[in-house]
């Protein structure tokens, strides 16, 4: 009689555009028995990294930074992967389950196709489930003019849409016509605060059993059934419009039968530093400044910045933000979290410009 499939390491890829949410709702469910102990690997474009800070989480995560996973990133994300397989294997690190966070411009067709071809990937991982999302305020109107918002829905097993209390009706209603459109199949669930359990996720999609999520003593389950959709995504090349002489952008082979084109991030990360603490309304004052230069170019801003009374503060802005969230950090014992600036991430926007709209010099 044969012996019973060597159980993998199931994965857990969480993917959604810029500001959707991933980040809270990740540190939520690491708070849950599904993802307890679990090893997490974060993708963030900017060359400083923050979502691995607000995860609270530090002997058990990878960055993959300055790069996005479906592109020049992803040798990064599988060489993480691999060595988190070799320190679980070695006994240097005990850990059910891993959870991958992308950046919000990857598209995740080339990091499920990672798991089917990479050789250690295939044999040692279980791609468990992709969870894409999209915050209910701008959500509709990103994946109308981003691609890449599109693909991660399109991609998905299962579609979280976040922030429906910041929303309107009309909002929330545009929103689940593209999730209808693009991937009817994929189960739809709100999360408002990260009150949505993984566990609800998981039999949404049927991936859900009586064992615990991630337990590896058991043989594997059956492999997820994609969306035709996602399959289409993968066989495709996925084009994006290019920033001239952007700094960012960055091709890569990604048809399966071997055949080159191009993949552009007309987005592009730059890194404003504020070494010295700041007072809170200068900084307010700089922000709203960047915000009318670079208008509908802005996609995102964070980073951990720190105050003239002491305290150390989250600055976080993401497309369909009423305002700017300037909240304090809960700071974890140990060394300091962050270099202290803002990741602004932005369309045809290089570091002068930037810079220059932040400090509100000339025209941006």
């Amino acid at each position: 009689m044969a012996p019973p499939p060597r159980a993998r390491i199931p994965v857990y890829l969480l993917t959604g555009f810029l500001g959707s949410g991933k980040t809270t709702l990740l540190a939520a469910w690491l708070a849950q028995p599904a993802l307890e102990g679990a090893a997490v690997i974060v993708n963030e474009l900017g060359e400083v990294g923050l979502d691995g800070t607000l995860l609270g989480v530090t002997d058990q995560a990878a960055l993959v930074s300055g790069a996005c996973v479906c592109c020049t990133g992803l040798p990064g994300l599988e060489q993480a992967l691999e060595d988190l397989f070799w320190a679980r294997l070695q006994r240097r690190m005990a850990f059910p389950a891993v959870a991958v966070e992308t950046t919000g411009l990857a598209d995740p067709a080339p990091v499920v196709r990672a798991f089917r071809d990479h050789p250690l990937l295939r044999e040692r991982y279980r791609l468990e489930a992709v969870i894409a999302v999209a915050g209910a305020p701008a959500g509709a109107a990103l994946i109308d003019r981003h691609p890449e918002a599109g693909a991660q829905v399109l991609a998905a097993q299962a579609l979280v849409m976040t922030k429906t209390r910041e929303a309107t009706d009309t909002d929330r209603q545009a929103l689940h016509a593209r999730f209808a459109a693009l991937n009817p199949h994929a189960p739809v669930l709100v999360s408002n605060h990260a009150d949505l359990p993984l566990d609800a996720v998981l039999q949404a999609t049927g991936r859900g059993n009586d064992a615990q999520v991630g337990d590896t003593s058991s043989p594997d389950l059956a492999e997820p059934a994609w969306p035709d959709e996602a399959k289409h995504v993968e066989t495709h090349p996925h084009d994006h419009p290019q920033a001239a002489g952007g700094a960012d952008d960055h091709d890569h082979l990604c048809d399966e039968h071997g055949n080159a084109h191009d993949h552009h991030h007309a987005a592009q990360a730059s890194f404003v530093p504020l070494p010295q603490p700041v007072a809170r309304d200068w900084l307010l004052i700089r922000l709203h400044t960047l915000a009318g230069a670079l208008a509908d170019d802005l996609l995102r801003v964070k980073g951990i910045v720190a105050l003239d009374d002491g305290r150390r503060c989250v600055v976080q802005f993401a497309p369909g933000d009423r305002r700017f969230d300037v909240r304090p950090l809960d700071e974890a014992p140990g060394p300091a979290a962050s270099q202290p600036g803002l990741t602004v991430i932005a369309l045809h926007a290089d570091a002068e410009r930037v810079s220059a709209a932040f400090l509100g010099r000339g025209h941006a």
